[in-house]
């Protein structure tokens, strides 16, 4: 089960990533629209837009990710019937998939909403409340943590590292400073680094915490990590930030609306990391009252499973950055 979770093309590696739909107001009856599609171990998302009420739908431009990872990039021009008050646009193929999408009207103003299966249809003169942008953006950031193995891994690394809750306790506070800091900074453009790397990094940096937990503990000795935990959880927490903001940079959204939406994905983003460490803070307590779960196989078996899912990603990850 372990081995075909590690080679299986559909791990989710990454966190879950939204389609994104960006709908800029040419004049009253024109509009441009960006779909920009995942494409996860080489299934492409396939979203097709229909205008209710008529009018035309030319495509511009076309662009298909190659390997296998990434972004499908489409461009239309929606052309409504001079006739049609009230712009109205469905979205054909959201099954499993959210879109995110952004109008953009003709005098700057901003609407941002999530569309999905049964709720497809978009109306581009309708207005969004700033509630709605909170919920929206605090659930992608939930949703983003939740979904993304390799930072849950290493959350759940890092409580292991620790022991102690006191200890750990200032070793995830650095981790959620740190991560925040590069999430700022890279979500409103004023650092970048390409994905690729920051993608290996995060996969390094579970395959470091594996290491050094499978180690023998000299306590008379400690290695650096074991005496300034807080400095890893930091240090790693820099990439884990930048893998963060990759959920909101491929949104591609206006820096108008980048402080609301960053502020909320972060929020997000800490109470999914709540919610994971006290899932597994119950499921820790449970099993240290079952002796069954006491011997050392069980102790050691997660590591090496966490470990061989982390190797995988880090070589893969790796050769994405040269190819």
């Amino acid at each position: 089960m372990t081995l075909s979770l590690v080679w299986s093309p559909q791990v989710v590696a990454h966190p879950y990533q939204p389609a994104v739909g960006l709908i800029n107001q040419i004049n009253n009856h024109h509009y441009e629209l960006t779909l920009k599609l995942p494409v996860v171990a080489g299934e492409h998302t396939i979203i097709t837009p229909i205008l209710s009420g008529g009018g035309k739908i030319k495509l511009l431009s076309s662009q298909d990710s190659l390997d296998g990872f990434g972004m499908d990039l489409h461009r239309y021009l929606l052309i409504f019937p001079t006739t049609n008050t009230a712009p109205l646009i469905r979205f054909q193929g959201l099954n499993n998939i959210q879109l995110l999408t952004q109008v953009t009207n003709q005098h700057g103003k901003i609407n941002t909403l999530v569309l999905y299966k049964g709720h497809s249809h978009l109306l581009l003169a309708g207005k969004v409340s700033t509630w709605s942008t909170i919920k929206l953006f605090v659930t992608l950031g939930i949703t983003h943590i939740l979904t993304g193995i390799d930072h849950l891994m290493f959350v759940a690394g890092l409580l292991l590292f620790t022991r102690d809750f006191r200890t750990f306790l200032k070793a995830i506070t650095c981790f959620t400073l740190a991560h925040s800091i590069t999430l700022s900074l890279s979500a409103l453009n004023l650092i970048h680094i390409p994905e690729p790397p920051v993608e290996a990094g995060i996969a390094l940096s579970i395959l470091f915490l594996c290491y050094e937990l499978t180690r023998p503990n000299n306590k008379d000795q400690p290695t650096l990590s074991r005496r300034f935990p807080w400095l890893i959880s930091f240090s790693f927490g820099l990439l884990h930030g930048l893998g963060f903001a990759s959920a909101l940079k491929a949104a591609g959204l206006q820096q108008t609306s980048i402080p609301l939406a960053l502020a909320c994905f972060n929020v997000g983003v800490e109470i999914g990391q709540l919610i994971f460490l006290s899932l597994l803070l119950t499921i820790l307590k449970i099993c240290s009252k079952i002796a069954f779960f006491q011997k050392s196989i069980f102790r050691q078996l997660p590591l090496y499973i966490m470990g061989i899912m982390a190797s995988f990603w880090f070589i893969q990850r790796v050769y994405i950055v040269f190819h």
